[in-house]
């Protein structure tokens, strides 16, 4: 691993760093979410993270209803503890939920699937869901962990059509490589257990996404089900996100060069 994608470890590592910070149960009283609004107010850079005191909050809420409040908040979130219910309910939820600890710790579970290292940085992840507990739930969730990575393998064909949609007219007459590709890629409509979140993971977790493809291959397929425009983040679609945060243009750039002839007149359409 080089130093920038040590840096963007430490970083998504980081990001769940809030143990001065309040933390707070589920759902927030009016009084803490004045504090809390507050505190975003003072924030110049914008990175506020909610710390969810999970035992208490699961005293009213459900994961599976922790899960929806997050999403209705739109607040990037961590945890006090986890257990496995809280991150089945995250990779099954419809809603989206921006949590880079439990996004790192399916890394952690991939990774160890993989028998791939964990970086030291990685293991600190351990006092949150040990070792151990990461082994017991690639056993006890083998079938949901396939369909996770699965999915995963399904972002570069749901990427690559999704910018054909956002191509103007004249410009795809350029894009041969492109609409080849597209007449190789299939879209199933099936049921799944993998929503939303586990294509956001790549967004604070890269390194695990080049994993799976390493191992396993590009796919040439993606299921609707999970690659839709029904969940929302403040307002934005999956691809827009996967689009601003830079996931689309990490993806082009694995591509062979000269693949695109229009690149530069790309415009995502809000």
């Amino acid at each position: 691993m080089n130093d920038e994608n040590i840096e963007k470890e430490e970083l998504a590592l980081n990001q769940t760093d809030v143990t001065e910070k309040p933390c707070y149960a589920l759902p927030l009283s009016p009084q803490n979410l004045v504090a809390i609004y507050k505190e975003k107010g003072e924030d110049p850079d914008n990175k506020f993270i909610l710390w969810v005191d999970y035992p208490n909050s699961r005293l009213k809420l459900s994961p599976k209803h922790i899960m929806i409040y997050l999403a209705n908040t739109n607040f990037r979130t961590t945890f006090s503890v986890i257990d496995d219910e809280l991150l089945v309910e995250y990779i099954k939820s419809d809603f989206l939920v921006d949590s880079p600890l439990l996004a790192r710790i399916v890394s952690n579970i991939i990774k160890i699937k993989f028998q791939h290292d964990i970086s030291p940085l990685e293991r600190e992840l351990f006092l949150t869901f040990s070792e151990q507990q990461c082994i017991d739930f690639i056993a006890e969730h083998a079938e949901l962990l396939d369909e996770v990575i699965e999915s995963m393998q399904s972002i570069i064909p749901f990427s690559l059509a999704k910018l054909w949609e956002n191509i103007t007219p004249d410009n795809r007459l350029k894009e041969i490589e492109l609409e080849e590709t597209l007449s190789l890629i299939e879209t199933v409509d099936v049921p799944s257990n993998v929503g939303p979140n586990v294509p956001m993971i790549v967004n604070s977790c890269w390194d695990v996404f080049l994993l799976v493809t390493h191992k396993l291959g590009l796919s040439l397929k993606y299921n609707i089900q999970t690659f839709n425009d029904a969940p929302k983040y403040f307002g934005k679609d999956l691809f827009y996100i996967l689009n601003r945060s830079n996931v689309v243009n990490s993806i082009i750039d694995l591509l062979p060069p000269g693949y695109f002839q229009t690149l530069d007149d790309f415009d995502l359409e809000e």
